[in-house]
C-alpha cells in the first residue's frame, strides 16, 4: 500500500518543496514505513510506502528509469512473470526483483498509454513523462485503487487520497450540489467523475489521463468484453479451468508473510479461504488469520458457519460484534472524506483495528455474487436463435431438475413469487419531502426520482446483461473507498480475488447453465476443500438490519438535533421534526442521511 501525488503547473511556476512534503506527510497513514518527494521545476511527486514482510515488489519512493522518466504508483501487479517475459522480449531489465512500479516504467517504455492493455492488477499512478513533458496518470481497470485530481487553471493535482488534494491552498471547499442531491437521494454519488467537493474529480476505474502545459483529458481505455465465447465439450473443463484462475487470483494477492480473510461463513468468503489454506500448504506461507461479524451471544447462523470454516482449516478466528454499537457511536472519531450514510460505522473501524493488529492484507469474497448472476433466459434465447432448440429444451429440463437438487430446493423460487404475492409495498418509493423545496426545484429532483441518472450499460453483454451492468454500479466506488485506509486509518490493504481479471472475462464468457444456479461452479470447485455443509448451505436473507433496533432505541435523540445552516440549504427540518422514522423499517439507512449529512458538514466546518 503506498500514497501517491504529482503536482504540475503549466505557467512555470516552481512547485513549493514545503507543501510538497506537507501534502506527502498527509498520506502517512498509507505509509507509515518510507516517505519521499521528487521534485524538478513545475513538477512534483509525492510518495509513501508501507512494507509489507515478504513481498519484495514495493517501491519505496517515486522510481525513476534510465530514460529520464518518474513515477509514483499504488500498485499491485497480477501476473508479473507474463508481463517480466514480454518486457524481456522487447529489450527491457526487467526481471523477478524488480519493483511494480518499475515494471510500469518499463511497459510505459515500450507501450506508451497502450501499457494498460498489458497490466493487471490494482493500480494507481502518475508518470512523469520527461521527453514529452506529461503527467500520465492511470487507475487500474475495476477502480479498485482511486485516483483524484483537481485541475485549477495553470495548476494539476492528483493523489489517490482526496483530503491529501484539499490541503493545496488554490483547492477551494465548495461542494458539489448534485452530488450531495445523489448522496440524499441514493446514499452514493451517481456520477463516477466527479466528488462531493466542485474542485475535485474522480478518475473512474479503466480510464487514464494526460496532461501537459497545453491539453488535459481523460480516456477510457477498458471495458468488461462482450465477445467472448468459452464453450467445452465437458463439465470437469469449466471447473478445471475456474480452478485454476481462482488459485493464481489467490497467489497474486498473498505474496505477503501474513494475510487475513473477511470470513462471513458464506460460500464465497469460505472458498476464498480454502484457496488461501492450500496455498498456505504449498508455499508454508502466507500465515492467515480470519475476521468475522457476528452478535454477542454467537446465536447467528453466519457466525457459526465462520467458525466451522475456520476450524476446519485451522484458522485462527477473531470476532468483532454488531450488536454493541448505537447510532451514530463514535461518529467524532471517524473522519469521512465524503459523506457517508452508515450510521453504525464504527463498527467496521473497529474491525479493521483490530484486523491491523494481526495483517497488513485482508483478502474479501466480493464480487462472485455479481459475477455469477443467474440469467438462464439470455442463454437460452441464444440457443434457439441459433438454431439449437433441442438443446435449449434439454438445458431447461436438466435446469428444472437442478432446482430439486439445489442447497434450498424450490423453497427459493416459491419464497420469492410469495414475497411478490403477498408484498404490500406497493408503487414507487415516495420521494423525500424533507428535501429543501428550493434546493429540489433547482436540480429538478423529482424528474430525477426514483431512477438516478448514470452511465449504467444495460442490455449491452448478449449473454450475461445484469452481471455486465452490475460491474459498472456506482456501489463499487463506494465500496472501495470505504475499505481504504483513508476511511479506515488502518495500515490495511483489502484485496478481492474475484476482481481479478481473468476471472471476470472468463465467467462473462460461459454458459449461464449450469455453472450460475446456486452458483453450481463455485460449489462445485471447492467440493472436498470446504465442509460439505457450508459448500451446500443456500444463501441466506439478510437478518433483521442492526440499524433498526439502534433507531428504535435512539429515535428521540435525533429530534434534539440542531441543523447546521450549511445543511438547511439541503433538507427542510421543520418536515423532519415530523418525521416518523420508526415506521417501515425498510430502508432505514435512507431515513438517516439527513442527519448524516448533517454531522459530515458540521465536522467540515470545525475541521476548517
Amino acid at each position: 500500500m503506498s500514497g501517491v501525488l504529482g503536482i504540475a503547473y503549466s505557467d512555470g511556476r516552481p512547485v513549493r518543496r514545503e507543501l510538497l512534503e506537507q501534502m506527502t506527510r498527509a498520506m502517512s497513514f498509507r505509509g507509515p514505513d518510507s516517505q519521499h518527494i521528487w521534485t524538478e521545476g513545475s513538477i512534483g511527486l509525492g510518495h509513501v510506502m508501507q512494507q509489507v514482510a515478504g513481498d519484495e515488489t514495493r517501491s519505496g519512493g517515486p522510481e525513476n528509469s534510465r530514460d529520464g522518466n518518474w513515477i509514483s504508483a499504488d500498485v499491485r501487479l497480477d501476473a508479473r512473470e507474463e508481463l517480466i517475459a514480454k518486457l524481456q522480449g522487447r529489450g527491457q531489465d526487467a526481471h523477478s526483483s524488480s519493483s511494480d512500479s518499475q515494471l510500469l516504467l518499463a511497459a510505459y517504455a515500450v507501450w506508451a498509454e497502450g501499457c494498460l492493455e498489458h497490466v493487471f492488477g490494482d493500480f494507481a499512478f502518475v508518470i512523469w513523462d520527461s521527453s514529452q513533458k506529461r503527467l500520465f496518470c492511470a487507475c487500474d481497470q475495476f477502480g479498485v485503487r482511486r485516483l483524484y485530481f483537481a485541475h485549477l487553471g495553470p495548476l494539476f493535482l492528483c493523489s489517490n487520497t482526496l483530503d491529501c488534494l484539499r490541503l493545496h491552498p488554490e483547492v477551494s471547499a465548495r461542494l458539489n450540489d448534485t452530488a450531495v442531491a445523489d448522496f440524499l437521494l441514493f446514499g452514493i454519488n451517481q456520477n463516477s467523475a466527479t466528488t462531493i467537493f466542485q474542485d475535485i474529480q474522480r478518475l473512474p476505474g479503466g480510464h487514464f489521463l494526460k496532461w501537459s502545459a497545453h491539453s488535459l483529458g481523460a480516456v477510457k481505455y477498458w471495458r468488461p468484453p462482450v465477445d467472448g465465447l468459452i464453450r467445452y465439450k465437458g463439465d470437469i473443463e469449466y471447473i478445471e479451468h475456474f480452478d485454476e484462475l481462482l488459485r493464481k487470483a489467490i497467489a497474486d494477492r498473498t505474496r505477503c508473510k501474513k494475510a487475513g480473510i473477511l470470513l462471513s461463513g458464506g460460500l464465497d468468503s469460505s472458498s476464498i479461504a480454502a484457496f488461501c489454506s492450500e496455498e498456505r500448504e504449498r508455499h508454508g506461507s502466507p500465515e492467515l488469520h480470519a475476521f468475522t461479524v457476528t452478535t454477542e451471544n454467537l446465536a447467528d447462523e453466519d457466525g457459526s458457519a465462520a467458525e466451522t470454516v475456520a476450524r476446519t482449516l485451522k484458522i485462527p478466528l477473531y470476532r468483532t460484534f454488531a450488536d454493541r454499537i448505537r447510532l451514530f457511536q463514535g461518529w467524532d472519531s471517524i473522519h469521512w472524506s465524503e459523506p457517508g450514510d452508515d450510521p453504525l460505522a464504527v463498527g467496521m473501524v473497529r474491525q479493521f483495528a483490530q484486523i491491523a493488529e494481526h495483517v497488513p492484507v485482508i483478502l474479501s469474497g466480493e464480487g462472485s455474487d455479481n459475477l455469477m448472476e443467474f440469467e438462464p433466459w439470455p442463454y437460452l434465447r441464444g440457443l434457439w436463435q441459433e438454431g439449437h432448440a433441442i438443446r435449449a429444451g434439454r438445458e431447461l429440463a436438466e435446469h428444472f431438475i437442478a432446482r430439486f437438487r439445489a442447497p434450498d430446493g424450490l423453497r427459493g423460487p416459491f419464497r420469492r413469487i410469495t414475497r411478490r404475492i403477498y408484498s404490500h409495498d406497493e408503487g414507487q418509493p415516495r420521494f423525500p419531502e424533507w428535501l429543501n423545496p428550493e434546493f429540489a426545484a433547482t436540480l429538478n429532483l423529482r424528474e430525477r426520482w426514483p431512477q438516478p441518472k448514470n452511465d449504467i450499460p444495460r442490455n449491452v453483454h448478449p449473454r450475461h446483461p445484469l452481471a455486465y451492468a452490475s460491474l459498472f454500479f456506482p456501489g463499487w466506488s463506494y465500496m472501495f473507498e470505504r475499505e481504504d485506509p483513508a476511511f479506515t486509518k488502518t495500515p490495511v490493504e483489502v484485496r478481492y480475488p474475484f476482481l481479478d481479471l481473468r476471472i471476470i472475462n472468463y465467467l462473462l464468457a460461459i454458459p449461464a447453465m449450469p455453472w450460475f444456479f446456486r452458483k453450481f461452479l463455485l460449489r462445485e470447485v471447492v467440493r472436498g476443500r470446504i465442509p460439505e455443509s457450508i459448500r451446500r448451505r443456500p444463501k441466506r436473507g439478510s437478518p433483521r438490519d442492526p440499524l433498526v433496533d439502534a433507531v428504535e432505541s435512539s429515535a428521540a435523540n435525533l429530534r434534539e438535533n440542531q441543523f447546521c445552516r450549511k445543511s438547511k440549504q439541503y433538507v427542510d427540518e421543520k418536515v423532519l421534526a415530523k418525521f416518523d422514522l420508526t415506521a417501515d423499517t425498510e430502508r432505514m439507512d435512507a431515513k438517516l442521511r439527513p442527519w448524516c449529512l448533517d454531522l459530515w458538514l458540521k465536522e467540515m466546518a470545525s475541521s476548517g
